[in-house]
């Protein structure tokens, strides 16, 4: 995480706890505008091969790219035709059939989200009339709390499956980021435009021209988590780049079904007959190509997709994250708008607003992320197992073991290393649960 560089007198000002209150004031706004702060620029994906500026057409080994494109091509197509000569199916239904069960009310639940989220817009109409902070405040915990508890119930009272209940609560998280981002930096610009003794502006993006349906209703559908009133724009949108976006995510979203139903869901199935090891082993390959064929359909595809639509211009929603020497930078470069908003949200809040200590907000970050990512599963698999958050808090200790191989080849391969076996071997751990006690100790 990095550390914020601020002025030595600031500093000092600071940690005295001594001041006028003209400098108390300027502290002020300073802590204010350094939690709004965020460089948003136009930036495009790194992996586009439909820009012929992106850092992949630029490098010489973009023919490797375009091979594993023509392989997936080759997959999607030969896959169905081995299918049927085998069981006389195009396609592995049972899979399916679990998928669909109830696939209308699954669906709904995005634009209920959506209208659900316009709570926060509602929130900054009621500040702005003078309605007490508590209130405020009450309303907006209340709201976030009610979207969770509607998707846990969702999961809890239908008969769904994994990827239902994953769907419901992946929305549900979404939603909260977008809400959450939209309300704090809105009070932060507002605690700013009091203290300047509540200007007059004609710019529609500055506070509080900034509140409006149609500033709140884009914000909610770019594919972004933190909140600005103005993000760069990309200019006319290139329908064919959406149509071809779109194409490919739901291309991936099927070869990921197919990798999933030929090649997981059987392991799966049939896991109390197989060794930890051997079902370990059997679920490698297919788990390594099902997160890469996952991380293209939504970083490179789906966020391309409604960014080209609303015209956002910042496409780095992922960084070169398969370069990481440890798993610091990894948690860093491959999900960028969900690290933004732990970086705005959670870190930087805990230092500036609750005081923490740079270590302690790290920690606290993390632990916050591995709830987080823990709640999604306990609740998607209808059971509580805290397999998730020993996985990512081991992370801790194994970055500051491998500190000296970072930056080098070795740290590199060790990185994949943890990423290929590490993923089978936590699905194992979540298939297993009630032997787990019996898979360490005898």
């Amino acid at each position: 995480m990095r550390n914020r560089k601020s002025d030595p007198s600031e500093q000092d000002s600071i940690s005295s706890g001594y001041s006028t209150p003209d400098e108390k004031n300027v502290q002020k706004q300073a802590k204010i505008k350094h939690l709004r702060k965020h460089a948003f620029v136009n930036r495009i994906s790194f992996l586009d091969d439909m820009d012929k500026d992106s850092e992949l057409n630029k490098n010489k080994l973009v023919g490797f790219y375009n091979m594993l494109y023509v392989v997936a091509f080759y997959y999607f197509i030969i896959n169905p035709i081995m299918s049927y000569w085998k069981t006389g199916q195009w396609i592995e239904t049972s899979l399916y059939n679990q998928i669909r069960r109830d696939l209308f009310m699954c669906i709904v639940t995005w634009p209920l989200f959506y209208a659900w989220s316009h709570i926060a817009l509602l929130i900054q109409y009621l500040a702005m009339m003078n309605i007490p902070k508590v209130l405020i405040f009450l309303i907006q915990h209340v709201s976030q709390i009610c979207m969770f508890v509607y998707a846990h119930y969702l999961v809890l009272t239908r008969d769904w499956y994994l990827p239902q209940g994953a769907f419901v609560t992946f929305q549900s998280c979404v939603f909260f980021f977008k809400m959450h981002s939209y309300t704090m930096t809105n009070y932060k610009m507002r605690r700013e435009w009091i203290d300047q003794g509540c200007p007059k502006s004609t710019d529609p993006f500055h506070y509080p021209n900034n509140i409006n349906f149609m500033n709140f209703t884009k914000f909610i559908m770019t594919p972004v988590l933190v909140y600005e009133p103005q993000y760069p724009q990309s200019g006319k949108i290139r329908w064919w780049y959406v149509i071809v976006k779109f194409i490919n995510a739901i291309s991936m979203l099927i070869m990921g079904y197919m990798i999933v139903s030929n090649h997981i869901y059987p392991i799966i199935l049939n896991v109390n007959a197989l060794s930890l090891v051997d079902s370990i082993f059997q679920m490698t390959l297919p788990l390594i190509f099902l997160c890469l064929t996952l991380f293209n359909m939504i970083f490179e595809n789906y966020c391309n997709f409604w960014a080209e639509i609303t015209h956002f211009g910042d496409r780095q929603f992922y960084t070169d994250w398969w370069n990481s020497t440890d798993y610091e930078e990894f948690n860093r470069n491959w999900n960028r708008p969900v690290y933004e908003f732990l970086y705005r949200h959670v870190y930087l809040e805990l230092i500036f607003e609750f005081g923490f200590g740079v270590r302690k907000a790290q920690l606290a970050t993390f632990l916050f992320s591995a709830m987080l990512h823990e709640y999604t599963l306990a609740v998607s698999l209808k059971q509580i197992t805290p397999i998730m958050v020993m996985f990512m808090m081991i992370q801790i200790p194994v970055m500051l073991c491998t500190k000296r191989i970072k930056g080098t080849k070795f740290g590199n391969l060790f990185f994949w290393w943890g990423i290929i076996q590490g993923l089978p071997l936590i699905l194992n751990l979540y298939l297993r649960f009630n032997e787990l006690p019996k898979l360490l100790f005898e």
